[in-house]
């Protein structure tokens, strides 16, 4: 490899979620972050959707540690997976690690795995790779830039960030260590793209706690706030705006729960004596005097907001009277979850309030001008626009080029699974490596490779035909008429009985037509081909799927089953 710095994304640049990145020099590997995506599959059993880190089994020797920026799930979720392959040691904050702690404990791997807590500005030296982390503001607490010194010069990681200087909790960002880099010198700047398309200043987390305030002074019934779990400074909104009007709290939902349990036991929130309450302390209560903070935010079919939408949660509905406040942005491809969701709470007759109507969320990430103001901070050789839509990548690149005059040549835009090289002088993308995906089925613990699901989603749009085939075991005669039975595949019903396709063709029985093919394909098959089932299966399932598609259309799976006697 030579003299150079390789950096390859394995998700999260071009789409949304799954944020992994390898960071190489010589024999040495740093992964930055492992997070995980939430696919549009999730109709074939699938609930998440990680990197494919078979592509790090080469470097398997070289990966020297993980380092998370925070404790999203899109930077922390896949964390056990890769953990499973490649036990390195893994550097985060304190509130990053509690998170982590608990992942790792689901997947029994708490006890093997090697967690380093770090604090601002503290700098590990792993190898040839020098790493500052830097305190940066989020919709999370404690979270971290990366500045990496390396031998062919610094690179600075924003991971997700904007530029506060009020946050609810803990320290604003700070500005003073990105300048100070920005004086040395910066080779590049590798800078979150999520809000590029959008001028001026991301707002404070402060920004919401009037319109809150507002909500709980009108709002004469239940209050139930769904905010993401991990968004700690807008659950200690929540918390005290609650105790200002007297209301109790009530968190609902697994991961909720368990997000303030561990932000409450690092002291990341500030919750006052007999605030919290039970599910069954707050049924006691008038509708005035309670809050109910849950999950569901998304529209989740499983999580607390939807299923007191539809049904019961745990002996609890919304009902007529209640004020829902849907504190989080819309993630892209929920949309429809959400609105259907939001269709069944206005049947419950409950009041919506979200972030169109009031200023109940604002965005985490940073827009053009946070951008404008950490570019100017690091003053870096080579820009580098990551985490996002590839949209967001170019409007990045535009916003950089158009208004702080950088040269399109040291502005890279680069995908999941390219490689981009440094020397130090020049910056070019030299290769493509096909990274791919894995996903996790419903448990949460099972992975399925992309062909299981690419197969699942084929059945569900093309249907399936089983083919049974009674052959003698010696000669390869057929001992009787093929049987085939197909489920869902247009022109061919499962009582063998063919729907027309035109009005020219009413009579045209292809259920018998494809077992004339299946009949075909075996009187024609060489001696070689009858005597191997692997072949003669191949063999029929391609005649077979050639006759299909040529007179439907369709790609059903075909699946054919030899029977020797």
């Amino acid at each position: 490899m030579g003299n150079v710095l390789e950096i390859v994304p394995l998700g999260g640049i071009g789409e949304f979620g799954m944020n992994c990145m390898a960071v190489r020099y010589g024999d040495e590997m740093l992964i930055l972050d492992a997070g995980m995506g939430f696919p549009e599959e999730t109709a074939y059993g699938v609930d998440v959707s990680i990197p494919n880190f078979s592509f790090l089994e080469e470097y398997r020797q070289d990966i020297t540690a993980i380092i998370l920026t925070h404790a999203h799930e899109d930077h922390l979720g896949a964390l056990p997976y890769i953990l499973k392959r490649f036990n390195v040691p893994v550097y985060c904050s304190h509130f990053t690690a509690g998170l982590a702690e608990s992942k790792l404990e689901e997947h029994d791997l708490l006890g093997d795995v090697l967690l380093h807590r770090v604090e601002p500005r503290d700098v590990v030296e792993l190898g040839c790779f020098g790493i500052e982390f830097i305190r940066v503001s989020h919709s999370l607490v404690d979270c971290f830039s990366l500045a990496i010194r390396t031998p062919v010069g610094t690179i600075i990681h924003t991971g997700d960030y904007k530029v506060d200087e009020t946050p609810v909790i803990g320290e604003p960002i700070d500005l003073r260590s990105f300048r100070r880099y920005g004086q040395d010198g910066v080779l590049a700047l590798l800078s979150d793209s999520t809000n590029a398309t959008v001028p001026g200043r991301t707002p404070s987390e402060r920004a919401v706690i009037p319109a809150f305030e507002e909500i709980f002074a009108e709002a004469t019934g239940r209050i139930i706030v769904a905010a993401f779990a991990s968004s700690i400074h807008r659950l200690q909104i929540v918390l005290d705006v609650a105790q200002q009007f007297n209301r109790r709290v009530c968190v609902l939902g697994r991961s909720m729960q368990k997000n303030v349990e561990v932000a409450d036991r690092l002291g990341y929130l500030d919750i006052p004596d007999g605030l919290l309450i039970s599910l069954p302390q707050a049924k006691m209560l008038s509708d005035d005097e309670i809050v109910f903070l849950v999950t569901g935010s998304q529209g989740e079919a499983r999580a607390a907001l939807s299923q007191m939408a539809t049904q019961s949660y745990k002996g609890l509905m919304i009902d007529e009277g209640d004020t829902v406040v849907l504190s989080a942005r819309i993630i892209p491809g929920n949309e429809r979850l959400i609105s259907r969701m939001i269709g069944n709470i206005y049947k419950r007759g409950a009041n919506i309030i979200e972030e169109k109507r009031r200023l109940v969320h604002v965005s985490g990430h940073a827009s053009q001008e946070d951008i404008r103001i950490m570019t100017e901070a690091v003053r870096p050789k080579f820009v580098v626009p990551i985490h996002g839509e590839y949209r967001m990548l170019f409007r990045h690149k535009e916003f950089v080029k158009n208004h702080l005059g950088y040269a399109e040549e040291n502005i890279i835009l680069i995908e999941s699974g390219d490689v981009l090289e440094l020397d130090g002088e020049r910056a070019a993308v030299i290769d493509k490596r096909e990274i791919g995906r894995t996903f996790i089925d419903e448990s949460g613990f099972e992975e399925i490779d992309s062909d299981t699901v690419r197969e699942r989603k084929q059945l569900a749009y093309e249907g399936a035909i089983t083919i049974v085939v009674t052959i003698n075991t010696t000669t390869g005669e057929l001992l009787a008429e093929p049987n085939l039975v197909s489920r869902g595949v247009r022109g061919l019903s499962s009582n063998g009985i063919a729907r027309s396709l035109d009005d020219d063709n009413d009579n045209v029985n292809l259920f018998h037509a494809a077992r004339d093919v299946v009949v075909a394909a075996l009187t024609g098959a060489s001696k070689q081909t009858l005597a191997d089932d692997s072949l003669l299966k191949e063999h029929l399932r391609v005649e077979l799927k050639r006759f299909i598609q040529k007179k439907t259309g369709a790609r059903p799976v075909i699946t054919p089953v030899i029977v020797r006697v």
